[in-house]
């Protein structure tokens, strides 16, 4: 059953989201959370679901990353220096390509953010090398152009299964023909941006999202990809809204049911405390 879920920041939509999915049993299909401000958090939820999972990497295997770690695949903040205006925009793509070889060591088959700056082309037939495709930077040029020609509303651009090279503001992320896993690396499918009343607007698609492991990471980072695309355009930040075809709770030692109502728990208390 499909779960829908609103939330004004991103902790409050998480907190919101990991309710709803241990009511329905810890887990459900297409949960759809939308987050009215995606650049912004609560300190101390933050803080609170960043220490169950230290508690859980301390204790094992470390399949569980910390929220600033799965954040960075999709954005890394780092590298983004508002203060340069639009130059930020080369400046960050100019830094990640010089990073990318550090970052498939960790990630071999690259991150979420490589895949939106340097999306895989095929070699072209007269033996010439192949050159990635810059989808981000794609999508900013447009939605400047809008805002130049005094055009407030964008979606008529917006194709749901595109190619990064038709003209649409979308980025795509499972490579075809390539990935092939039915789990694991990419989780997320596809990043729609439309612009509406002179706002710009995110959907995210996941085929596969655990909630614990990835879930606050996932829209912190994609908060940030919002925010970095309406910066350097030139459009106010809208609502980010996240649809998981199939997502789960998590599973592992430290995330039985009684771990997870604690944790569920404590995040209620310090949205109190901090009210």
């Amino acid at each position: 059953m499909a779960l829908f879920v609103e939330g004004e920041n991103v902790s409050a939509a998480w907190v919101e989201g990991l309710e709803r999915l241990l009511a329905a049993g810890g887990e459900a299909v297409n949960l759809t959370v939308a987050i009215a401000d995606p650049t912004t958090e609560e300190p101390a939820v933050r803080s609170v679901v960043d220490t169950f999972i230290d508690e859980r990497r301390r204790a094992g295997p470390r399949s569980v990353e910390r929220i600033s770690t799965v954040a960075n695949t999709i954005f890394p903040q780092s590298l983004y220096i508002e203060r340069l205006g639009e130059g930020a925009e080369s400046h960050l793509y100019d830094l990640e390509r010089r990073a990318r070889r550090l970052t498939r060591v960790r990630n071999r088959q690259g991150t979420y953010f490589e895949r939106m700056v340097a999306w895989p082309v095929e070699k072209p037939s007269n033996g010439q090398p192949a050159e990635n495709f810059n989808q981000l930077d794609q999508a900013v040029t447009r939605l400047r152009r809008l805002r130049k020609q005094g055009t407030r509303r964008g979606n008529q651009f917006e194709i749901g299964l595109t190619t990064p090279a038709d003209q649409a503001i979308a980025v795509p992320i499972v490579v075809p023909g390539r990935d092939r896993q039915t789990m694991g690396f990419p989780c997320l499918s596809h990043v729609s941006l439309s612009l509406q009343k002179g706002v710009v607007h995110m959907t995210a698609i996941y085929r596969n999202h655990e909630f614990i492991k990835r879930g606050y990471g996932n829209y912190v980072g994609l908060g940030r990809v919002l925010r970095f695309v309406a910066q350097q355009s030139g459009w106010p930040v809208g609502e980010l809204t996240c649809v998981s075809a199939s997502a789960t709770v998590g599973g592992g030692a430290g995330f039985a049911r009684g771990a997870v109502t604690e944790l569920l728990d404590a995040c209620r208390r310090a949205q109190k405390e901090a009210s």
